[in-house]
């Protein structure tokens, strides 16, 4: 039976709830315009749609895990975490951590798809693409995995108190910082990579340089990156409940701004069309509203047109007659 933590006791925990919950519905958002930009085209969904659709799943179950584990105290120092919570706040955070983890893999390698299918024969580019995908998810599945097995047995990784060994803590640091760097590395190739492939493109150049920075967002989510390794050594700290907010707040930043950054791209075609399908609206509006003075200069313009074509009299006769 576990006992229950008030927020109010929790003061970290109140700012886990206020980073995870808004920035999970944020990038719902971005994902639910991704897909309706799809459908209003009806264009058929991807791999790169649906790995970027499992991965805000995964990161929702960081985000109710975690948010499960603050009300059993996490947040707090262990002393005054419940003990009876231990059993379950061991297990919940491995699934937090292993979700996560997985959530920036999926992340990712849906934006280096999308970027493939840009790619056409160009055979180079794809087979750097695919090294950039390999070296990607190797590295954070490894990483995922660890969570489970970096104790002998197993079943330490989420019972501290049986006998057994763990992996040093200097081990996971630096595997951790390593794994970061390479998705800070890839984040970076990927939101390069762009500019290149668009060079081929016929476009006008402002079309080639909207489309190219819509999809170079992915640098954001390397600096997020960047920024969550900075906090990677909170883990030779101990108490991991209440020295850890910064890694795990930036641990979910970072795929939630990939989520964001890689359907941007996709949105660029849902704005363009409601953007012309309003400037339709106002031409049509325009045409069947004549604005003020268009009344007398429509009839101006006719007594013009019948002057020009009216019969002329013939003066010169007249005045010669007259003469004689």
């Amino acid at each position: 039976m576990v006992t229950k933590v008030p927020l109010s006791e929790n003061p970290k925990g109140i700012k886990i709830y206020a980073v995870l919950w808004p920035l999970t519905g944020l990038a719902g958002i971005f994902l639910g315009l991704r897909i309706y930009s799809k459908t209003f085209r009806r264009r058929a969904l991807w791999w790169d749609d649906y790995f970027i659709v499992v991965s805000w799943i995964l990161l929702l179950l960081s985000c109710c895990t975690t948010s499960t584990n603050v009300l059993l105290g996490f947040g707090l120092r262990f002393p005054q975490i419940p003990p009876e919570n231990f059993d379950v706040f061991w297990i919940i955070s491995n699934i937090s951590g292993f979700s996560s983890v997985l959530s920036v893999a999926c992340s990712k390698t849906s934006f280096a798809i999308t970027l493939l299918r840009l790619t056409g024969q160009n055979n180079w580019m794809r087979w750097f693409i695919y090294g950039l995908l390999a070296l990607l998810n190797i590295t954070h599945y490894l990483s995922a995995i660890f969570f489970w097995v970096s104790c002998n047995p197993p079943a330490k990784t989420y019972h501290p108190d049986i006998p057994g060994e763990c992996w040093p803590v200097k081990f996971t640091v630096n595997f951790s910082i390593f794994v970061g760097s390479c998705s800070a590395f890839c984040d970076f190739v990927l939101a390069l990579l762009p500019w290149r492939l668009l060079l081929r493109y016929n476009m006008y150049n402002r079309e080639k340089i909207g489309v190219a920075v819509a999809m170079s967002m992915g640098i954001f989510a390397g600096i997020t990156c960047i920024v969550k390794l900075t906090t990677v050594k909170v883990l030779e700290e101990g108490d991991f409940s209440y020295n850890s907010l910064p890694l795990v707040l930036w641990g979910f930043i970072e795929p939630a701004c990939t989520i964001m950054a890689a359907s941007i791209p996709m949105l660029r075609h849902l704005f363009k069309n409601l953007r012309h399908s309003s400037d339709d609206d106002s031409a049509r509006e325009h045409s069947r509203s004549p604005s003020p003075g268009a009344g007398e200069e429509h009839a101006y313009a006719r007594e013009q047109r019948e002057e020009r074509f009216r019969p002329r009299h013939h003066t010169t006769g007249h005045h010669q007659q007259k003469g004689g």
